[in-house]
């Protein structure tokens, strides 16, 4: 198995406007749509759609939502016999506000509140055979240690997105493959600005910066790797999607600064359409936007 991703799945409920209300404010909004995310499966779809082989880890509920997220998956080519379903419960659901080419959102767990060590723990083969092992923080934190644990343990390169930001140990960064913050994540993680932060862990921690792209360092100074220009349609999961190929393109053998940049195109492909997933390019439409550079 190529990856093995631990992570969320949830259902978006998009709505669009020309500006987000003030408190107790009451406003009109232009449109409303759902579309299948959490950021765990967003990475999943980002690696599947670039031929990555992929498998997910998750939980999901029985209340309708949850067959579909998983179906969702299966159709993006991607291996979900680790998709635990929980009676009585309610998946996971993302409400996204999209205004003036951006977006807030507010996450409520649902079932991956329930992905716990123990829950996890009988995927522990399929984690084994993994060549990479990518993990979000919109899963328990308990759980989150237990892989990052694992992984260690095991020799399994692991990465690690730090997103939505929860504290967590410098010990448990430390073990990581590579961490893949943002600019804010970053100083709340390591309390330092993020040239410093990236000095202190070369080939390690890869600081995203949107669209001004993204900066590591490889050992012997510090890297820029541009974005790529587009025009943004909804910027939702383009974290998500730059995760997912991060993955993918190490997995194909690029060496880390080409595969950053390789990730930048498909994370700027991603914003063309509405949804978390709706633009994530496959293989096919990334080689020829990277043909047209």
């Amino acid at each position: 198995m190529d990856i093995v991703v631990v992570g969320s799945l949830s259902t978006d409920f998009i709505v669009e406007a020309e500006r987000m209300p003030y408190k107790g404010e009451t406003i009109l909004g232009t449109n409303f749509s759902t579309a299948f995310g959490g950021k765990g499966a967003n990475q999943a779809v980002a690696a599947a759609r670039l031929e990555a082989e992929t498998a997910f880890v998750g939980a999901i509920g029985d209340d309708g939502f949850g067959e579909k997220l998983k179906t969702n998956l299966e159709q993006n080519g991607i291996f979900c016999g680790n998709v635990e379903t929980f009676t009585g419960e309610a998946s996971g659901t993302a409400h996204i506000n999209i205004y003036d080419n951006d977006n807030s959102i507010i996450v409520v767990p649902g079932t991956n509140r329930l992905l716990t060590p123990e829950v996890v723990a009988s995927a522990h083969p399929l984690l084994e055979e993994a060549d990479y092992v990518m993990l979000q923080n919109e899963i328990p934190v308990e759980t989150i240690k237990h892989v990052i644990d694992f992984c260690h343990e095991k020799g399994i390169k692991l990465i690690y997105n730090p997103a939505p930001f929860i504290p967590i140990e410098i010990e448990y960064l430390e073990k990581c493959t590579l961490i893949t913050p943002n600019e804010l994540e970053c100083n709340a993680l390591f309390g330092d600005d993020v040239s410093s932060a990236v000095m202190k862990h070369p080939n390690q921690l890869i600081v995203t910066r949107g669209e001004q792209g993204c900066l590591y360092h490889d050992g012997e100074t510090e890297v820029h790797v541009p974005s790529f220009k587009t025009t943004p349609v909804d910027t939702t999961g383009a974290g998500d999607t730059f995760n997912g190929a991060l993955a993918a393109f190490l997995v194909k053998g690029l060496d880390l600064g080409e595969a950053i940049r390789s990730a930048n195109m498909a994370a700027s492909l991603s914003i063309r359409a509405m949804g978390a997933q709706g633009g994530i390019p496959t293989l096919k439409e990334w080689q020829e936007a990277m043909d047209h550079v």
